[in-house]
């Protein structure tokens, strides 16, 4: 499969600034934008990873994954240990979040290191808009009988924005003690 016509989700920010993007090729595309605590939809192509400062990530997307799939969901966190990406994908049917098929993954200088497991937690406000997420990952052989070998991340929303039939937001994340910025994309059928 090409990078031309592979799916993807792409996203930059600064945290200290509050500013940043999230685009997406699914479904269209579309992109979200953040500046001075407002978000807005964009063009994809307002998107750029390459000109940021600090935070940037690009992640494609196996097309065939997306085929027959009522949600989507793709989180990045920006973590003292490298990125965490998240990603979610639940097909026609299912009952709710917690049976959709989900994996996570740290990036650390260009390598992915899977997590064993990985639990979303996603809270609502009354239109169906994330405002608050959590995640838990469990490295590969952890003692899952102790707190302490999970990776734990919330999430606090910056701003957000629907594109299409697609909402995708930034948000304040804080992970094993540290702070920085992350983004949720939402997209349902």
């Amino acid at each position: 499969m090409s990078a031309e016509n592979s799916a993807f989700v792409r996203g930059f920010g600064d945290l200290a600034s509050g500013s940043g993007g999230i685009a997406w090729s699914i479904a269209g595309g579309g992109a979200v934008t953040l500046e001075g605590g407002e978000a807005s939809p964009a063009g994809v192509d307002t998107v750029d990873p390459e000109s940021a400062e600090r935070w940037s990530f690009f992640a494609p997307l196996d097309d065939d994954q997306l085929q027959g799939s009522a949600v989507f969901r793709h989180i990045t966190v920006e973590s003292a240990k490298g990125m965490i990406v998240c990603t979610a994908i639940g097909p026609q049917g299912i009952p709710g979040h917690g049976n959709e098929r989900t994996t996570a993954r740290l990036r650390v200088d260009g390598e992915d290191v899977p997590y064993e497991e990985a639990l979303i937690s996603t809270q609502y406000e009354g239109a169906g808009d994330p405002t608050r997420f959590g995640l838990e990952l469990w490295p590969p052989d952890a003692d899952q009988t102790t707190r302490a070998a999970a990776t734990r991340v919330s999430g606090s929303l910056l701003g957000g924005a629907r594109s299409g039939g697609t909402w995708a937001g930034l948000f304040r994340c804080h992970t094993d003690g540290t702070e920085g910025l992350g983004s949720y994309l939402l997209w349902r059928a």
